[in-house]
């Protein structure tokens, strides 16, 4: 029952291909498919949208996320996170769970319109065991509970 079953399969589709005509694709040799248009890559960005027939969406200008209620914004810079010097070995503490804010976005600093975690030397907002900290100095945290956690240097505290 089977093979007739599989031999039936197998006649049917030679009959369609017979019907359909030869094949000349990539598999018979560059001689057979020398007649046949080589496939286009498909498009990418706003040739996508135009080959599906859309207008392409104007990318409008980037907005910054706003912080939370809760948080306190300790000040606003121009230059990016990459403008100030890494602390190596803070980092590391960082990565190590042993340099981090001890609750979530209680300080911010904004630089390049972009958010980040901050934590101040000496204050109660950080956990530092090894009392690594400067007192009154502001440090930004990139990352923080992540393997890739960096911590920047960023200025001194300016009393108000």
């Amino acid at each position: 029952m089977k093979r007739l079953s599989s031999r039936a399969i197998c006649l049917s589709v030679l009959i369609l291909a017979s019907l359909l005509g030869p094949f000349h694709g990539p598999f018979l040799g560059p001689a057979a498919a020398a007649g046949v248009a080589a496939p286009r890559p498909l498009p990418v960005g706003p040739e996508r949208m135009r080959a599906h027939g859309l207008v392409p969406v104007a990318e409008g200008r980037r907005q910054p996320v706003n912080p939370l209620t809760t948080s306190n914004l300790l000040f606003e810079e121009d230059q990016p996170i990459g403008s100030f010097d890494r602390d190596r070995s803070l980092s590391r503490q960082c990565r190590a769970g042993r340099f981090r804010q001890q609750r979530e976005h209680l300080f911010i600093v904004r630089l390049g319109g972009i958010i980040y975690g901050a934590v101040i030397g000496g204050f109660w907002g950080l956990y530092d065991p090894d009392r690594l900290a400067v007192p009154n100095l502001v440090y930004a945290v990139r990352g923080q509970d992540t393997g890739r956690c960096e911590v920047f240097v960023l200025r001194h505290l300016t009393p108000r």
